[in-house]
């Protein structure tokens, strides 16, 4: 009979283990609570593009404002932030 070796089994249970929180967080990454108080997508705009970047995408994502854009490099960029505080979170 064929057993298991007991390392594989502590590592894979670790590594289940270590999953489950990162899959659960993701669902509502900002946690920014009512809509009413989010700032306007426009004005995360005008802060990007004071910076420099160059806008290709602003949409809602995870609770979250997701942009893509080139950064005044020029390197393209996908970045979330926070819709109340328009500050970036990833």
């Amino acid at each position: 009979m064929k057993t298991t070796p007991p390392a594989f089994g502590l590592l894979l249970a670790a590594t289940l283990l270590s999953a489950t929180p990162a899959m659960a967080r993701d669902k509502d990454h900002c946690n920014a609570g009512p809509r009413e108080q989010w700032k306007p997508m426009a004005e995360l705009a005008t802060q990007l593009t004071a910076q420099g970047w160059k806008l290709e995408k602003i949409e809602i994502d995870d609770g979250c404002y997701e942009v893509e854009a080139r950064d005044k490099d020029g390197w393209k960029v996908e970045s979330y932030f926070h819709p109340v505080t328009l500050q970036r979170v990833r």
